[in-house]
């Protein structure tokens, strides 16, 4: 009986000390790497399970101990590992500590993307309480500045087209070396962050309201006269769905200023061009309204959308679906009747076939909400004149500017 228990004895001082160390080791826009060693001998890879701000979610093994999964924008996650030892006995719990603190990853870290429109050089604006060891984009070194705002990456090399990946490498206080990286996007060699970065822009604001019980983005905005989008705007709100009663919101609008990208559509000639800087990088054929149902004017992006649903009369239309003619982007406009999509019916591109918006096949629209920034003014012409290599030589972009600055005095 004495040998039975002092067995049984260290069964349990097995369990209790046995354990896992969980490390994070890369941190991207779009999700988090970790490191999970066992600190036992394992019969088997332990499953990682994490719980966050939206509840449950497992981490896929990706080989050599470590383990992803998608971030989605979390500020922590509490680690939860289930092992098995070589007595086949269940093994929990971890010694780096309860939670794991993603945001000291990315809050003392903030970068601005810029390329000169002139040599397409890339300059990646770093402002950060890390000491920045490199970077690189797509796998190649970027030239390292220290200043005193933070540091400067600069590179001359060509970028590939589409999807690139810049990487940090920062030094934390503890001294260990971790790898942050961001998903960016070139398109003719310009360069700027996936799906785009945000206008500046100026807001006013008229109110303050409670959110009562039952109440939707969509019925408080009209009850205010203003636009659903001002209000995710202002509110920093994610999910427009994602509103409770007694949360407080700021009533406003919002007004645009200048940016870096700008989309000019010329319904005489069914072209859309996109502009960076104000220099062109790539013209689109278009189907545009029949008639003229979409005005010539000065519009702005305040919503993008990945795979939209279509409501029509009150019926749901579901993302993807044959009879759905949004495609798979939607890019919302200041003026709610208009939008940018996608289309089911290739075949019309280059017709007036709409009922107002502008359809694109669905891999140019993809190309074009990866690349405009949210806010990006869009100026609708009639001309039968080829798309200028400078914005600046359109006459209704002078007089756009001409209100941009007087905007920009008003509220300064």
């Amino acid at each position: 009986m004495k040998k039975i228990i002092t067995i049984s004895l260290i069964f349990v001082v097995v369990l209790l000390h046995a354990a896992h160390l969980v490390e994070v080791d890369t941190v991207t826009s779009t999700g988090v790497i970790l490191i999970v060693k066992p600190y036992y001998d394992a019969s088997q890879k332990p499953k990682v399970y994490l719980y966050g701000p939206t509840g449950f979610i497992r981490a896929k093994y990706k080989g050599d101990d470590s383990y992803g999964f998608e971030d989605g924008l979390f500020r922590w996650v509490i680690p939860i590992i289930v092992g098995k030892n070589k007595f086949g006995q269940t093994v929990f719990g971890t010694i780096s500590g309860p939670i794991l603190d993603l945001y000291q990853y990315k809050k003392n870290i903030s970068i601005k993307v810029v390329t000169n429109p002139e040599d397409l050089s890339l300059n990646v604006k770093v402002s950060t309480d890390y000491q920045l060891i490199s970077g690189t984009i797509d796998g190649k070194n970027m030239i390292l500045f220290k200043t005193s705002k933070g540091y400067v990456l600069y590179t001359k090399e060509k970028r590939n087209e589409l999807k690139n990946v810049l990487s940090l490498k920062i030094k934390l206080p503890s001294g260990k070396i971790k790898t942050i990286s961001y998903d960016l996007f070139t398109l003719n060699g310009f360069t700027t962050y996936l799906r785009g970065n945000f206008t500046p822009y100026v807001s006013t604001i008229i109110a303050t309201h409670i959110v009562q019980k039952g109440e939707t983005l969509w019925e408080i905005a009209k009850k205010y006269g203003v636009r659903t989008a001002d209000l995710q705007i202002i509110n920093n709100l994610e999910n427009p769905d994602k509103i409770y009663s007694g949360m407080r919101l700021k009533i406003g609008t919002v007004q645009f200023t200048e940016g870096l990208t700008s989309i000019v559509v010329n319904l005489s000639t069914s072209r859309l061009a996109v502009y960076y800087a104000g220099k062109l990088v790539k013209v689109f054929p278009v189907a545009i309204g029949r008639s003229d149902s979409m005005p010539p004017g000065i519009y702005w992006i305040l919503n993008k959308q990945i795979d939209p649903a279509l409501y029509w009369y009150g019926e749901y239309i579901p993302p993807r679906s044959p009879i759905n003619g949004l495609g798979t982007r939607f890019l919302q406009l200041s003026n709610p009747t208009y939008g940018i999509h996608g289309t089911t019916k290739p075949w019309e591109i280059g017709r007036r076939i709409s009922h107002g918006c502008v359809r694109m096949f669905n891999f140019d629209v993809e190309v074009l909400d990866a690349f405009v920034d949210l806010g990006s003014p869009v100026l609708v012409i009639k001309s039968f004149e080829n798309f200028p290599e400078d914005i600046s030589q359109i006459p209704e972009f002078l007089s756009f500017k001409e209100k941009i600055k007087n905007k920009e005095g008003e509220s300064s």
